[in-house]
């Protein structure tokens, strides 16, 4: 197992990361106001620009392979090609939503966003031109999504300490973390149809069952740390990214653990995911690189289809 890491050009803001319709990595670097295209050889392949002080954050990729780009500092969602040429611009119907995360419905076509200024989360159909606004509590700060078991949509609230949860038929159902104050970040679906997520002031990583309610929180022995992104791989395993400080931890099925020590000074990690080639894949936002840890998952089209 090693570690690459790429440096690009720097202001100290590499933030998402998504697979990409040509294979390479799509990544929003915010006060740069542009997504590089990098492969998986280090190379940055493509850049697209965004208009000045737009702040390109929140990244997915819908059915067609067209990646939406949320401009969080202009209230917009950005769509661009399979090329990464801008094709479409949709202003938020919430004034002053200032839109973070993102993440395309299990449809593949409706793209979901938080608005962390003003505590609401939305969905846009672009086939319908179709709007939805949620509006959480003034406490509330969502920030980050996932497609969730059902095809439920569950959010993070940063100020809120909840995990928030969205149906299929819209209604909304919130789920208070036991630890008061645990600023929970990121959040993925994984083993045994719970949804996980990060706490970066809670130190720990916890799982919901979506069934009962029920979050069972995870602590890391790391004193002082603060959590990020988090992950699975086709093993199975949780990789937990450390926003402070510069670590990474693969957390197996049994919950016990490897840890591996970013050679970064001062990294602040920011996302993780399972990437093109099979390796783990996340984004320093403080030292504007992109790295990657290889886990001895085969690339995903060589990997066999699921069995019923």
């Amino acid at each position: 197992m090693h570690e690459y890491l790429m440096p690009l050009p720097r202001l100290g803001s590499t933030h998402e990361l998504v697979i990409g319709p040509d294979g390479n990595l799509w990544v929003s670097q915010q006060l740069e106001d542009r997504v590089l295209r990098v492969s998986t050889a280090g190379r940055v392949m493509g850049i697209t620009d965004f208009p000045e002080n737009s702040g390109p954050h929140g990244i997915d990729k819908d059915w067609r392979g067209h990646v939406w780009v949320t401009e969080e500092f202009t209230n917009a969602l950005v769509e661009l090609d399979t090329t990464g040429k801008p094709v479409a611009r949709h202003p938020l119907p919430s004034p002053g939503a200032g839109p973070h995360g993102l993440r395309i419905g299990c449809d593949g076509h409706t793209v979901w966003w938080t608005g962390k200024e003003n505590g609401t989360v939305g969905s846009f159909d672009p086939r319908t031109d179709t709007w939805t606004v949620h509006r959480l509590a003034p406490d509330s700060e969502p920030i980050y999504l996932a497609r969730g078991p059902r095809c439920d949509m569950f959010f993070t609230e940063l100020t809120g300490n909840r995990i928030g949860r969205i149906d299929t038929n819209g209604h909304l159902r919130e789920y208070a973390i036991p630890s008061p104050d645990s600023r929970p970040i990121a959040v993925v679906a994984g083993r045994r149809g719970h949804v996980w997520f990060t706490e970066e002031a809670g130190a720990a990583y916890a799982d919901l069952d979506p069934d009962t309610g029920r979050i069972t929180e995870h602590r890391t022995d790391v004193e002082g740390a603060k959590l990020a992104g988090l992950d699975f791989d086709c093993f199975g395993n949780l990789w937990v990214q450390y926003n402070e400080p510069g670590l990474i931890d693969r957390v197996r099925p049994d919950l016990t653990t490897s840890r591996y020590t970013l050679p970064t000074t001062v990294p602040v990690g920011h996302r993780i995911t399972s990437g093109p080639d099979g390796s783990m894949w996340f984004t320093e936002l403080a030292a504007d690189t992109v790295g990657s840890i290889t886990t001895g998952c085969p690339p995903p089209h060589q990997r066999p289809e699921p069995t019923a």
